[in-house]
């Protein structure tokens, strides 16, 4: 009989190095651990830029969003559909919402002077949706809170319970169900107030990409009438 970790000459392989083989399979999954941006991660970061946007007529548009860094931010400005490189996001209005890995902050609150808000609605038809809720509640926004290591979608991060992760809100507001090494996109719309008194809704389409990269976002959106 064969002993077990051996190789075709029949070496058995270190028991060290099919310790380092199984840390490296657990390190690809897109896990909600530490690596994710739970250890003390501060607020800002100078982001890359690196969105592109097309329209898909009818006031629709969609967004493709590289947020696959651990140590930058990269924001996104509805106005003017770009990314945008933000020095200072806690004094800068130009930013709507930001994202890293599978974290998403707004301007607002917490995370900055802008006062965005949002609204989430649970299983709502985004196609059919022309305007904001009326009245516009309940809207969140970024909060200080220490987390809750318990929760899933609602981990302990850097003392801020973003707006798209609030578990706790009615409905509940996170965008993803999750599963040992995977996140699946949950059926929710958001509505956006941004600094400019105007409204979008959002979809989150996708997290992954077509090669199974994680945190490589593809959302919709467009511009609704106020409440």
């Amino acid at each position: 009989m064969q002993k077990k970790n051996q190789n075709k000459r029949g070496y058995r392989l270190p028991l060290v190095a099919v310790f380092l083989v199984s840390l490296l399979q657990i390190a690809c999954a897109d896990t909600l651990l530490t690596a994710e941006g739970f250890a003390g991660k501060p607020p800002g970061g100078t982001a890359v830029v690196s969105t592109s946007t097309v329209s898909l007529g009818g006031g629709l548009y969609e967004t493709n969003l590289d947020a696959t860094s651990n140590s930058a931010w990269v924001y996104f400005d509805f106005e003017n559909p770009s990314g945008i490189t933000v020095a200072d996001p806690l004094s800068n209005n130009d930013w709507d919402i930001a994202f890293e890995r599978f974290m998403i902050k707004v301007n607002g609150g917490a995370s900055g002077n802008a006062n965005v808000q949002v609204v989430a609605l649970n299983a709502d038809n985004f196609t059919a949706r022309a305007q904001a809720p009326s009245p516009f509640v309940p809207a969140t926004t970024d909060v200080v809170d220490a987390g809750d290591g318990g929760d899933a979608c609602r981990p302990t991060t850097a003392g801020v319970l973003f707006a798209f992760l609030n578990s706790t809100a009615t409905p509940n507001a996170c965008w993803f169900s999750y599963s040992i090494g995977h996140l699946t996109v949950r059926d929710m719309t958001y509505v956006l107030k941004t600094y400019a008194n105007k409204y979008y809704k959002i979809q989150i389409k996708t997290y992954y990409s077509e090669t199974g990269t994680a945190a490589k976002f593809r959302f919709q959106w467009a511009e609704v009438t106020p409440p």
